[in-house]
């Protein structure tokens, strides 16, 4: 007869060859995903996948960023053509794979928490990365600034307004224009909404293959109460610094208005994942529909990014999401 100390070592050993693969799997998908062309923005949802399906953090972003790294190393040793620095493009990777498991799977911190540190961390060594010297980055924008310069000279563009673009348009403008949108939150937006979408796309992965659902997701998000007062000092930082021509502290300040926003934004867009949660499935469908006909309107993308955001702000004052109360039963003559 099976000892059933003996039966419980089986199915645990079963249990932990079943997770090492999955795990395993998972790096090796994440790895493939990143060159996929427009499907790499999900190469982190692979890693989501098995840091909620395995209950662990480290395991899934340290074998895909191994998995990384050695591709990397591979492929400089057989492409010499590649540019930028390699150890610093392992620590990039690395730090995005390391980052995102803990936003997935960390219990010590609240989410939002984790969400804000993990893109900040990643997205300092995202500029690091960029603007080091054997970053390609900034030779690309180069490159593409001298095609637009030439396409203007064979254009048939008014002379006068042809002078004015060709000003505009040049190596030197192009990069500090880049560089002032990346340093003033334009990489953290870049960095937070990678993180974003993979963590929906798990979630959303989990639910479909395990037929179980890990949260409620945004629906369930609600900002901290501080926030809306860091929101106010950050701005009233940007205006002072500007006016005092202080860059340093500038910078800084549009990044903690950038994140205070981008935290807002989430609570909005939980009020309306809130809403429609009650709605029919044609309603949902067409509200699909219109989310994605607004993100690819310019101009109307922007409105409806504005609007959430003012949503998120305004349920620090207004309850939209209060349980309805229950109407007292008439009581019996």
């Amino acid at each position: 007869m099976i000892d059933t100390e003996d039966l419980r070592a089986q199915k645990t050993d079963v249990q932990k060859k079943s997770r090492l693969v999955v795990i395993i799997v998972c790096a090796f998908l994440s790895v493939v995903i990143v060159k996929l062309g427009f499907l790499s923005l999900l190469f982190l949802a692979p890693v989501g996948y098995a840091v909620l399906v395995c209950n662990s953090v480290w395991l899934p972003s340290l074998a895909a960023a191994s998995a990384n790294a050695a591709l990397l190393i591979i492929l400089r040793l057989f492409y010499s053509g590649s540019a930028g620095s390699l150890p610093l493009e392992i620590l990039y990777f690395t730090a995005l794979f390391m980052g995102f498991a803990w936003i997935m799977g960390g219990a010590n911190l609240r989410g939002a928490y984790r969400f804000v540190l993990a893109s900040a961390a990643v997205t300092l060594i995202f500029l690091i990365y960029i603007n080091s010297s054997a970053s390609g980055f900034y030779l690309v924008l180069n490159e593409v600034s001298q095609m637009l310069t030439q396409a203007l000279n064979s254009s048939n563009v008014d002379p006068a307004r042809r002078s004015l673009l060709q000003q505009i348009i040049t190596p030197e403008r192009v990069q500090e224009m880049v560089n002032i949108f990346l340093l003033r939150g334009g990489a953290l937006v870049s960095v937070s909404f990678v993180f974003f979408i993979n963590r929906q796309a798990a979630i959303s992965i989990v639910s479909i293959i395990k037929k179980q659902r890990k949260d409620r997701g945004l629906t369930a998000f609600f900002a901290p109460p501080v926030t809306i007062w860091v929101l106010s000092g950050a701005l009233a930082a940007i205006l002072l610094t500007r006016m005092f021509r202080i860059q340093s502290l500038e910078i800084i300040a549009w990044n903690i208005f950038v994140i205070c926003a981008i935290i807002f934004f989430a609570q909005g867009a939980g009020i309306i994942f809130h809403f429609l949660a009650r709605r029919s499935y044609i309603f949902k469908l067409f509200s699909v529909v219109f989310v994605i006909i607004a993100i690819l309107s310019p101009g109307l993308n922007l409105i409806a990014v504005s609007a959430v955001l003012l949503l998120g702000i305004a349920e620090n004052w207004l309850p939209l999401r209060a349980p309805k109360k229950e109407q007292a039963s008439t009581p019996e003559p």
